[in-house]
């Protein structure tokens, strides 16, 4: 019954969707105050039934209805039901459902919590949101349809969720991850409305802002989240590995970060509106090409969806209509935009402006890496491989670039800068590069460039952030606060530079044969391998390695329990690493294949700073959690209450179509 009523709610939600899409904008063609009153009504029923559905799906993973093909598929009796719940995102189908849910509620909170002084500019809005929803809607009834039946013959037991996704990252990363990509939408639905519109101000800058910043939280967090799992759950040790699933996240993220501080300039200075919408229909663009490299099959990666190629040509068919038409509309209307251009050759505008382009570049490299060697195999080319070293020799120098232009923005003025006032900029640039020589030669071969950019770059903006608070200590710590979110988000970007330099060039690793008494010293500590043992689990059995770690002086610093786990619904084998953490380095232990009745492969590592990453990551999404509240608040407090419904009239003036 349940499958049925969310396959129902599903179509529900499609035809009202389809209603959604055009009436607002016809409302607003006609300048109907009429029609427009329909649009909260049809946002509430939208985003009710598309919820109704995704919990109906919830339900029958609950209730281990293995009649339906998505639950037998990725679900079992004895999968905990955590990961029960976090098995409706799990995969294709859920994972879908669960973007469009998540896109109908934020449509139906900018709705609602929306007293906005441009209803036009907000019905547009949702009306585009509206055709997003209902294009992803059209998709999965027709192709991934998550209510799918296998009657009349289904199983008793279904196939179990992958065990590599039978990790709390699978609670953390794909929502959040998700989450960003809606925020994305939600800045792709702005950005059409202020085209149609023919005007994109300050008051819609204003407006946008948030919302971009809490796409970008979501982004970082989903990146950062998934760099994690990757760390703890493959057993590896890798942290990035330029994986082109994992591209398809990031390079989003990189053109999210040039619209966030784009926006901050049309928001503040009425500059670079043409840059700003540009940047909301690429990142969505981006996001959108990401979705058809995780789901279209023509990769192989530990992240992307198995899926057939009718589901991979759907979502080109989407990407090509929405792409295209955005595009199209954007060439044919960026001229009505109105946007300041009269800005000094050294000022601010001019920094943040490089280091928009810089940010764009390094996205462009990166996407060319991820996609160059796919299109020479489909070509029938041959094969490519493009790896780290390409990536690495690209964008490190490229993230050096606009790292040492993040530092100097805040310290440079909007107007014209005087050449003199650059001067304390490059003392502080030589004193980080004379630290970044000091940790570059602490290297086994000698002085490493590599290095030496990671630690400038931090010191940089150590430095820069350093300098901006001891600037503005005379105006006193209100003036301070307000910008409190950049100086974190920025101090983050520093944290998570140090543990990914530190960890890429510092790492000390040894492969070994281990069994039972025997020992081996790694970094200045001794691990012995004391005993094997048997582990048994709910959902799998595990061969574990009981290793005994001291110190240098013999103190005892913990033991670590990597273990080879089978599961027992597929026979599937995963490595589970066993780390003992601590803020200044990982003890970082996996283990391999059985070599002989006693001895086993074993990886220790000693990863320096790792966390630092992660931690980093942290302060990145509280810095644009902060800036984010801050700018809804504000936005709340600038609006004029609108206590009463317009009359037409009144609809009509406010603005224009």
């Amino acid at each position: 019954m349940f499958p049925e009523l969310g396959l129902i709610f599903l179509i529900i939600s499609t035809v009202t969707a389809v209603l959604l899409s055009f009436i607002p904008l016809y409302a607003s063609y006609t300048k109907n105050h009429y029609l427009f009153s329909y649009v909260k009504t049809l946002t509430a029923l939208m985003t009710v039934t598309i919820s109704a559905s995704i919990l109906c799906l919830l339900i029958s993973f609950l209730l281990d209805d293995f009649s339906v093909a998505y639950v037998a598929n990725h679900s079992n009796t004895q999968l905990a039901t955590l990961y029960k719940v976090a098995a409706v995102w799990g995969s294709h189908e859920g994972s879908m459902l669960f973007w469009v849910v998540s896109i109908a509620i934020w449509g139906c909170l900018i709705v609602f919590s929306s007293r906005y002084q441009a209803p036009l500019f907000i019905g547009r809005m949702i009306a585009i949101l509206a055709f997003v929803i209902a294009g992803f809607n059209l998709f999965m009834l027709f192709t991934s349809n998550p209510f799918a039946r296998l009657l009349p013959n289904f199983p008793i037991e279904g196939r179990d969720l992958n065990p590599i996704l039978q990790d709390i990252g699978l609670i953390f990363h794909p929502p959040m991850l998700f989450l960003g990509y809606v925020g994305l939408t939600v800045t792709f639905a702005a950005a059409i409305a202020a085209l149609l519109g023919g005007k994109f101000t300050q008051q819609h800058a204003s407006y946008l802002r948030p919302w971009v910043l809490m796409a970008w939280v979501f982004l970082t967090g989903g990146n950062a989240f998934g760099s994690w799992w990757a760390y703890n759950e493959l057993g590896w040790g890798g942290w990035w590995f330029w994986d082109p699933v994992e591209n398809a996240s990031f390079i989003p993220w990189l053109v999210a970060t040039a619209l966030l501080h784009s926006v901050v300039l049309s928001h503040q200075r009425s500059s670079f509106k043409i840059a700003t919408l540009l940047l909301c229909l690429l990142a969505f663009s981006l996001s959108l090409l990401g979705t058809f490299l995780v789901r279209s099959g023509i990769v192989q990666s530990v992240h992307a969806f198995a899926s057939d190629p009718t589901r991979g040509m759907s979502i080109l068919f989407l990407l090509g209509v929405f792409v295209c038409g955005a595009l199209t509309l954007f060439a044919l209307k960026a001229n009505l935009i109105k946007s300041k251009s009269d800005f000094a050759l050294i000022s601010r505008d001019t920094v943040m402006l490089l280091g928009n382009i810089v940010l764009v570049v390094a996205a462009i490299s990166v996407l060319l890496g991820t996609f160059y060697p796919l299109l020479f195999e489909l070509l029938n080319l041959g094969t490519l491989s493009v790896g780290a070293p390409y990536f690495n020799s690209i964008f490190v120098p490229l993230t050096f670039v606009a790292v040492l232009l993040m530092g100097a923005a805040p310290l440079i003025k909007w107007q014209q800068q005087s050449l003199n006032r650059l001067y304390p900029l490059a003392g502080l640039f030589i004193a980080a590069s004379l630290i970044g020589v000091l940790v570059a030669m602490q290297t086994r071969d000698g002085f490493n460039p590599w290095v030496w950019l990671g630690a400038t770059s931090a010191s940089w903006i150590f430095f820069t952030l350093g300098y901006l608070v001891f600037s503005l200590r005379q105006q006193g710590i209100a003036v301070i606060s307000q910008k409190a979110a950049m100086i974190i988000a920025h101090f983050g970007v520093a944290i998570t530079i140090i543990g990914a330099t530190a960890v890429s060039n510092f790492e000390t690793q040894e492969l070994l044969r281990m069994g039972p008494g025997q020992g081996k010293v790694v970094a200045g500590y001794t691990f012995v391998y004391e005993d094997t043992v048997d582990v048994d689990a709910k959902s799998y059995t595990a061969i574990q390695a009981n290793i005994r770690v001291t110190d240098s002086s013999d103190n005892f610093v913990g033991y670590i329990t990597p273990q080879r786990q089978t599961f027992k619904t597929n026979a599937m084998e995963t490595t589970q690493a066993g780390i003992i953490r601590n803020l200044v380095r990982d003890l970082y232990v996996s283990s391999g294949q059985q070599l002989s009745e006693t001895e086993y492969l074993v990886r220790i590592s000693h990863k320096p700073l790792a966390c630092w990453i992660w931690i980093g990551g942290l302060m990145m999404m509280l810095g644009g959690l902060i800036a984010a509240m801050s700018g809804l608040y504000n936005l709340r407090r600038q609006q004029v209450a609108a206590t009463k419904p317009l009359t037409t009239a009144q609809f009509a003036v406010k603005e224009p179509a």
